[in-house]
């Protein structure tokens, strides 16, 4: 039975035969199926096929082929003509003769039908591929044979298996084109055009890709496929306010410069959701600069799979610098994560016929070749961590910007920006957005999910905030990202009153000094840090005073534990103290690094290289933060001296003393001691105000059958459990 096989148009019929004269020429073995020969069905009927065999072979000639027949090859006049031709080519000594005929047959078809629609669309838009992507007459001759495979107009054929794998192709392209194997492997190799620009994919079929271009199914141009220029709305550029004043002048200035003539690589990395590609945009327009995206993903036309991979991405970057005016345009290279980390393919098949097993797509050497040829401004972009990008392709980054993950600000931004593009002012107030921005530590594609779909919903004002709410706590749980429901306020009975805090300043003081440091914007370079040690026991009350600073002051505090700053990637500390610095500085908040002595130790102990540069971060950081600095740590003794002198302050919190735990009691309890249970309390040793918060809530549920007693046991046991060789009541921070 036939297979069902495409409409072919008088181009690719024509191209199929001439392509068949040259395999039918070259090819000398057995051929297992008829299919090869049912393109010669469409030129010639049974009776004309029958008169042409029987005037070229003598009947005598015609009786011995078809007793040589096996049973599978039987046929007679009375067959379709690919079944006589596929039959009579099983019998060796008849290939010659049959050669001469059919090249005979097909070339007076071909040269009857030459002329004929001189105006075919197909042929127009092949030369059009041909133009876009640069390919030479044999490339696209590849092309035309695989095509013309792909919808049975021409079928492989091998001698040793049914099953075609790469070999068979290339032999098969050969021999159609008449021309050594070793060019065709050169040709459709990963580095070359066809298999990077997606025309032939890896298993060297062609791409169905091209169809709608080709058949006219669509009428867009065939640069879509690789690229599309932005037309898009842009943020302001003075949306990004400091990133705009930091990088914006040089940046334009260097692609200005560049102008078309050089190449100007600019590398935008780090944290997904930043902004970097609407920062793209937002440069491309200030410099007045088309802007063009680089086809990034399967989803951008039709599902194209092979459009996701960095052969084809690479390739079609390659095609639109060549289509585009470099002095006019920029190019975006989104989601190049891929690209620069250094994807390998290629080989295979290739090392058979003599070709090299080069890693030539996605890796380094690609990579560095087309950084230094593509002439039109090109930003790249990536959430990959600079570490992870090879040395050599980092240098020849002419610029690079770090976007690190969005502040509250930032964030409070976008909300403001989409709210109003998005027609939804009268729904949320500057307050509620605030509160948005601060608890939902989202990128920029969240915040406007959250509010398309705000706008397809249309809830009354009143449901917004819930309605929010709903929508953006599974996003944040889906993206692992953390609820910051924590307003980091003290406790409702928290005050300085009490604490047990070694220093000659008492705690007002330093609560004004810190006020009048925020106040003095001098720029004097005599104007001293605002930076606070805390030291001392876990539960004396060092977050607790951070918190009531934050509270008093009216002032943000950007915590981070010293965990959270350390990296298993070299260089990678350094680079989250920088950006928490960053971070705090941007929102004017405080910066609170607890347990800081991870980050901290001396370095006269240190015994890996690591150990000592994260050290020198942060005392850069501290000297160079305009902000104020908070660390606290349980083991002060530990810290290296070089970043004990650089705190202003250095306040150690000691565990309580005699009438600072009667004021506790009193005050978490709200009970008043009697002089026997005072005693008990005051012989109680090493308690902190935690303790009293502990035993409060571990009564909780109990608290109608509860006294004294059961609190003050309650504190011997918290007492006990500390271990008395752990943190002595006496202990000394040795300043």
């Amino acid at each position: 039975m036939d297979k069902y096989r495409k409409d072919s148009n008088s181009f690719t019929r024509l191209k199929a035969l001439e392509f068949f004269v040259n395999f039918i020429k070259n090819h000398d073995d057995a051929i297992e199926n008829d299919d090869v020969f049912a393109i010669i069905d469409e030129i010639v009927s049974q009776e004309e096929l029958a008169e042409l065999i029987k005037s070229t072979y003598s009947t005598k000639e015609l009786t011995m082929i078809q007793e040589k027949c096996s049973l599978g090859n039987q046929w007679d006049f009375n067959s379709d003509p690919k079944r006589i031709l596929w039959g009579m080519w099983q019998h060796g000594p008849a290939r010659s003769t049959l050669r001469q005929a059919i090249a005979k047959l097909a070339n007076t078809f071909i040269n009857n039908n030459a002329k004929h629609n001189p105006q075919d669309g197909f042929k127009k838009r092949f030369k059009e591929l041909q133009s876009t992507l640069g390919l030479s007459d044999f490339e696209i001759d590849i092309l035309l044979v695989m095509l013309c495979v792909r919808d049975d107009t021409l079928s492989i054929t091998s001698p040793f298996r049914r099953r075609f794998d790469e070999r068979d192709k290339i032999v098969f392209i050969a021999k159609c084109l008449d021309y050594s194997t070793i060019r065709v492997v050169k040709a459709v190799s990963p580095q070359e055009k066809l298999r990077r620009y997606s025309c032939l994919d890896k298993d060297l079929d062609f791409v169905d890709d091209l169809d709608p271009f080709l058949y006219g199914i669509e009428n867009e141009p065939l640069s879509n496929i690789y690229y599309q220029k932005y037309q898009g709305e842009v943020l302001p550029w003075d949306f990004y306010g400091d990133l705009a004043i930091k990088h914006g002048e040089i940046l334009k200035d260097m692609i200005s410069a560049g102008g078309g003539k050089s190449p100007v690589n600019i590398l935008l990395y780090g944290a997904p959701g930043t902004g970097k590609t609407s920062f793209a945009r937002t440069l491309a327009t200030e410099l007045k600069l088309n802007c063009f995206a680089i086809a990034q993903n399967a989803n951008d036309r039709h599902d194209r799979s092979s459009c996701s991979t960095p052969e084809f991405r690479f390739g079609a970057l390659q095609v639109c610098d060549e289509q585009v005016e470099p002095s006019q345009s920029m190019l975006i290279v989104d989601e190049a994560d891929e690209m620069l980390r250094g994807n390998c393919s290629g080989g295979g098949f290739f090392m058979l016929f003599g070709a090299t097993n080069r890693d030539s797509v996605g890796d380094k050497g690609l990579l560095n070749s087309v950084l230094d040829s593509i002439r039109t401004p090109t930003v790249w972009i990536t959430n990959t961590k600079a570490n992870e990008l090879d040395e050599s392709s980092r240098r020849r980054f002419d610029y690079s910007i770090r976007f690190d993950a969005l502040s509250s600000i930032q964030r409070l931004a976008i909300w403001k920006n989409n709210v109003t593009k998005m027609k939804l002012k009268n729904l949320f107030s500057n307050a509620l957005m605030t509160e948005f921005a601060e608890k939902y530590a989202t990128s920029a594609g969240g915040i406007t999910l959250v509010l398309q779909n705000i706008v397809k919903l249309k809830p009354a004002k009143k449901e917004v905030a819930t309605l929010v709410e709903k929508l953006m706590l599974p996003h944040c749980e889906l993206l692992d990202i953390p609820n910051q429901t924590d307003k980091f306020l003290p406790a409702k009975d928290y005050s300085l009153d009490g604490l047990n805090i070694k220093g000659g300043i008492k705690l007002p003081q330093i609560v004004e000094a810190i006020r009048y440091f925020q106040k003095d914007k001098g720029s004097s370079p005599d104007r001293p840090r605002m930076n606070l040690l805390l030291s001392g026991a876990p539960g004396t009350g060092k977050t607790e005073l951070v918190k009531y600073l934050g509270t008093t002051l009216k002032t943000k505090v950007v915590v981070k534990m010293g965990s959270d700053l350390l990296s298993k990637w070299v260089g990678g500390t350094e680079q989250n103290i920088k950006a928490a610095f960053a971070q705090a500085e941007e929102e004017k908040a405080i910066l609170f690094l607890d347990e800081i002595d991870g980050l901290l130790q001396s370095r006269q102990s240190a015994k890996n290289s690591w150990e000592v540069t994260r050290v020198n971060e942060l005392l850069h950081q501290m000297e160079n933060f305009n902000g104020v600095l908070i660390g606290a740590t349980n083991f002060s003794t530990n810290l290296d001296a070089a970043t004990l002198r650089r705190f202003t302050f250095k306040l150690e919190f000691d565990y309580l003393d005699i009438e600072g735990k009667k004021l506790f009691f009193e005050r978490m309890f709200q009970t008043q001691l009697s002089e026997p249970e005072e005693k008990w309390l005051a012989a109680i040793p090493s308690l902190a105000p935690g303790d009293f918060r502990t035993v409060r809530q571990s009564l909780y549920y109990l608290s109608k059958k509860t006294n004294n007693g059961d609190r003050l046991s309650g504190l011997e046991r918290e007492s006990t459990a500390k271990g008395q060789n752990r943190f002595s009541a006496k202990l000394k921070v040795g300043f």
